[in-house]
C-alpha cells in the first residue's frame, strides 16, 4: 500500500468515527429534549395527555369507559392491556422494559417503599445502558481501526440499545421523583416509542432556518470542512499545473539548445538494451519524428556486436549496440548508412566501408546492417567470416542523404533489387511502425525464393498495414513453386501495380544496371526525373592503377592531366577517366573515403586550383560547392588540378 493510499484510509476511518459520535450526540440531544417534554407534559397534563390521562374521581364505571366513552388513564389500563403493550413494544423494536414500566402501568399511588423500588430499578437500567454505550463505542473504534463494516453495525446497534435503556431509566427517575403519577409516567414513556408526544413548540429567536443551535453549529463545521477540501484540491490542481508547465518548458529548451558533439567516451545513459531475438516490430504506435532526436550529429567511435542473424544462405543481419548498453549515441533517417572501419588480416592499411541501416530510426538501443557475402568482396567476407557477437567494431554514422521519412508526401514508391532492399526496409519499418497514413508501394526484384531477403517480415507488414502494397518479381523462377511475377519490371508491371504513378516520388536502389533502366521506365511513365531518387548499394570498388612516377610540375604526358596534393607534396599524372581518389591510392596520399559512389561525402577535399567533372556529387552541401570542394572518388580532372590533401 502507498504512503497516499495508507492516509486516504486513515482519513476515511476518522470521518466514519466523527460521523458516528455526531450522530449520537444528535440522538442524545433529541432524547433530552423529549424528557424535558415529559416534565413539561406532567405540569401541564391537560395540554400534555387529552382526556385520556385526565384523573378524575367522577369518571364513568370501566364498563361504559370500555364501550367508547372517554375516562381516565387508570380506568382504561389493566394489566392484560399492560401486558399487551410490553409485547408490542418488543416487536416495534424497543428494548424489553422487563418489570419497570410494566410495574407503573399496574400502581395507581405509591408508597415509599414502592418509590425506593422503582428507583432502584431505574438506576439500575440506566447502569445497563451505560455499559453497552461503554461496550458499543469500544467494539466501534476496533471495527472503525481495521474497516469491518459488520462489526461497526452490531457496535452502532449496541449504543442504540444502550441510550435506549438508559433513556428509559432515566424518565422513570426523573419522574418518580418530581412525584408525577406512575400510570403517567409510564404512558409517556410509550408515547415517546411511538413518537407519539407533541413537538416542541417552534422558537424562533432560537432557530435559524428551521435548525436549533446545535444543528446550526454541525452544519457549520460541515460546510467549513468542505470549503476547507476543496480549497486543498484546488491548490493540488494549480501545483499540479505548474509543474507540468515547467516539464514543458523544460523540454522546449532542451530541443531548442544546441547539440553537444557526443565523444566515444560520452555514451548518453537512459535505458537499458533490448533483446535481439526480435526482427518484426510488436506495435505499430505514433512516435515522435526523428527529426526531433536530441541525439543530432555524427558518432565516431565503437559500438558492440549484440546480434547475428541469417536472413538467407548469402545474407547475414548484423545488430550492433552501445557496449554500456544504453541508447546509441546518433539517431538517424531511414535510409541512410553507416561507414565501419576494419582492420583485416592480409590488408595494409585499415579498410572503410559504408553498408545501409536496415533497422528503423525508431529503435533507439541498437541499428542493424545486412550484408551479403560477396566473393571477392574483402570486407563482407570479413564480416561473415571473422566478426562474432560481442566483438566491437569501429564505426563512423550517420551518412548520405538518400533516405524516405514520410515528410512532405502522401505516398512513395520504393524499387529494389538484391540486396539493395536494406534502405527500403528501414523506410518500410519507419514507415508502419509510425502508423504512416501515406500510401506505400513497395517493389522487389531478386534471382529466386531463396535469395528473398526479410520475406517472412514483409508479409507479416503487409497482413498488419493494408497501406503497404508488395510486389516482388523473381528473375530465375523457372523450376521452383513461385507463382507470382517472373522477370525484370517492365513498363506495365509498374503501371498496372503503381496508379497515378507520375504524381508520385520513387526511391530506386539495387544494381546500377537495373536503377538505370528504372529510371527509364519511370520517365516514360511521366514521372519527372527530380521525383526519383536512386543510391547504389555497397560502395563501388576502387580501380586498380599502376603506381605513379612523380613527374615536374606542368609536364603533360600525352592526353593525361597533373594532380597534385599540397598537403602531402606529392604529385602524379591522372589517366583517361581516373578519380583524383584513384591517384591518391597511387600515391598512398591518406583521402578518407567510404562509398565511392559520391554519396557519404567522406573523400571531400578543397579543389585549390584547375577544373574537374563529377558525375555524382550528392555528399557535397550547397556550401561545400561555393566554398570549391570536390568529392575525390567522383572528381575527374580535367585541367591540372591541386587539391589540399
Amino acid at each position: 500500500m502507498t504512503r497516499g493510499s495508507k492516509r486516504a484510509s486513515i482519513i476515511h476511518r476518522y470521518c466514519v468515527i466523527l460521523n458516528v459520535v455526531l450522530f449520537f450526540v444528535i440522538i442524545n440531544a433529541h432524547a433530552q429534549q423529549q424528557t424535558e417534554d415529559s416534565e413539561h407534559a406532567s405540569h401541564h397534563p391537560e395540554a400534555a395527555n387529552g382526556p385520556i390521562v385526565a384523573a378524575s374521581t367522577d369518571s364513568p364505571p370501566l364498563a361504559n369507559q370500555v364501550k367508547g366513552q372517554p375516562g381516565n388513564a387508570n380506568a382504561m389500563m389493566g394489566p392484560g392491556m399492560a401486558k399487551g403493550m410490553d409485547k408490542m413494544m418488543e416487536k416495534m423494536g424497543a428494548p424489553k422494559p422487563k418489570d419497570l414500566y410494566p410495574t407503573l402501568m399496574r400502581m395507581q399511588s405509591t408508597t415509599p417503599e414502592q418509590r425506593d423500588s422503582i428507583l432502584g430499578k431505574a438506576s439500575a437500567r440506566m447502569q445497563q445502558g451505560s455499559e453497552q454505550l461503554t461496550t458499543g463505542f469500544e467494539s466501534l473504534a476496533r471495527a472503525a481501526a481495521v474497516d469491518d463494516y459488520t462489526q461497526m453495525q452490531v457496535a452502532v446497534e449496541t449504543v442504540k440499545e444502550g441510550i435506549a435503556h438508559f433513556d428509559s431509566g432515566l424518565a422513570a427517575k426523573r419522574a418518580i421523583q418530581d412525584g408525577q403519577d406512575p400510570r403517567r409516567v409510564a404512558l409517556t414513556w410509550f408515547k415517546s416509542q411511538m413518537n407519539l408526544l407533541p413537538s416542541s413548540p417552534v422558537n424562533d429567536s432560537s432557530t435559524l432556518f428551521g435548525m436549533t443551535p446545535f444543528h446550526t453549529a454541525v452544519m457549520l463545521v460541515l460546510l467549513i470542512f468542505t470549503v476547507v477540501m476543496v480549497y486543498v484540491y484546488g491548490f493540488k490542481m494549480r501545483r499540479a499545473a505548474a509543474l507540468l508547465e515547467e516539464l514543458r518548458s523544460t523540454e522546449t529548451a532542451s530541443a531548442s539548445a544546441p547539440t553537444k558533439q557526443t565523444s566515444p567516451n560520452e555514451i548518453p545513459t537512459n535505458a537499458p538494451v533490448g533483446t535481439d531475438a526480435v526482427l518484426i516490430p510488436a506495435t505499430a504506435h505514433v512516435l515522435p519524428s526523428t527529426t526531433m532526436s536530441p541525439r543530432k550529429g555524427v558518432y565516431s567511435g565503437s559500438m558492440q556486436v549484440t546480434g547475428i542473424f541469417h536472413e538467407t544462405h548469402d545474407v547475414k543481419t548484423f545488430r550492433l549496440a552501445s557496449a554500456d548498453g544504453q541508447v546509441i549515441p546518433f539517431s538517424f533517417e531511414p535510409g541512410q548508412f553507416v561507414t565501419f572501419t576494419l582492420t583485416i588480416d592480409g590488408v595494409e592499411k585499415p579498410v572503410k566501408r559504408s553498408y545501409t541501416i536496415a533497422s528503423s530510426p525508431t529503435e533507439q538501443y541498437y541499428f542493424e546492417v545486412t550484408i551479403k557475402r560477396e566473393e571477392f568482396g574483402v570486407v563482407s567476407r570479413h564480416m561473415h567470416d571473422v566478426v562474432n557477437v560481442g566483438d566491437t567494431l569501429s564505426i563512423k554514422a550517420p551518412g548520405g542523404k538518400f533516405y524516405f521519412n514520410g515528410q512532405d508526401a502522401s505516398s512513395v514508391v520504393l524499387i529494389s533489387g538484391g540486396v539493395g532492399i536494406t534502405p527500403m526496409m528501414s523506410a518500410v519499418r519507419y514507415l508502419t511502425t509510425t502508423c504512416w497514413d501515406g500510401d506505400i508501394y513497395f517493389l522487389f526484384c531478386t534471382r529466386t525464393s531463396n535469395d528473398f531477403i526479410f520475406e517472412q517480415e514483409l508479409k507479416y507488414l503487409q497482413a498488419r498495414h493494408p497501406r503497404l502494397k508488395v510486389l516482388v518479381s523473381m528473375t530465375q523462377a523457372d523450376g521452383t513453386s513461385w507463382m507470382g511475377p517472373q522477370g525484370r519490371f517492365s513498363s506495365a508491371l509498374i503501371n498496372e501495380f503503381v496508379p497515378d504513378i507520375a504524381l508520385k516520388t520513387a526511391h530506386i536502389c539495387g544494381p546500377p544496371a537495373m536503377m538505370d533502366a528504372t529510371k527509364d521506365i519511370l520517365s516514360e511513365l511521366g514521372m519527372p526525373e527530380a521525383n526519383i531518387k536512386t543510391e547504389a548499394f555497397g560502395g563501388a570498388s576502387p580501380k586498380k592503377t599502376a603506381t605513379k612516377t612523380e613527374v615536374a610540375p606542368n609536364t603533360p604526358v600525352n592526353n593525361t592531366r597533373q594532380v597534385r596534393f599540397s598537403l602531402s607534396n606529392a604529385q602524379a599524372q591522372a589517366g583517361t577517366d581516373e578519380t583524383v581518389l584513384d591517384v591518391a591510392d597511387g600515391l598512398d596520399v591518406d583521402i578518407e573515403n567510404s562509398c565511392r559512389a559520391g554519396s557519404c561525402g567522406s573523400c571531400k577535399v578543397k579543389l585549390l586550383r584547375g577544373d574537374v567533372d563529377m558525375e555524382v556529387d550528392d555528399g557535397l552541401e550547397p556550401e561545400d560547392r561555393v566554398s570549391g570542394y570536390i568529392l575525390a572518388c567522383q572528381a575527374i580532372p580535367k585541367t591540372d588540378v591541386e587539391v589540399e590533401a
